[in-house]
């Protein structure tokens, strides 16, 4: 049974501990319009693109709290800030939330191609 099989089965998600949430997030190409992922109470999450998706890019943006205002996520270990993102992704895999993300009160993911993704957060 694949990981959407399992998801939407229906003790999947009610096996998941209190600590943990899985959703399904419509992401798209511009920041304006991709879903706002709530992240205070998380400390890690992964992203996980269905089999068949086009996605191959994913950019982050991080907010202090819930509804506030959204920048784009840099990392601060270059000598220039380079933004947090992923590049050269397949479908069908999992990848890492970046922990530079992890103190954040919300973020939201611009992908290259509009689709749906699952998010796994944990505290």
């Amino acid at each position: 049974m694949g990981f959407l099989s399992r998801l939407l089965s229906p003790g999947f998600l009610a096996t998941a501990s209190a600590r943990q949430a899985t959703a399904a997030y419509s992401l798209n190409t511009a920041e304006g319009t991709t879903a706002e992922i709530a992240f205070e109470e998380y400390a890690g999450g992964t992203v996980f693109i269905p089999s068949g998706s086009s996605i191959t890019q994913l950019t982050y943006y991080a907010a202090p709290c819930i509804g506030g205002t959204f920048l784009p996520a840099y990392d601060d270990t270059a000598t220039t800030p380079v933004a947090l993102s992923w590049t050269g992704l397949t479908a069908g895999r999992s990848y890492p939330i970046p922990a530079k993300l992890f103190s954040v009160g919300a973020i939201k993911i611009v992908v290259n191609s509009a689709g749906t993704v699952y998010i796994s957060r944990k505290s």
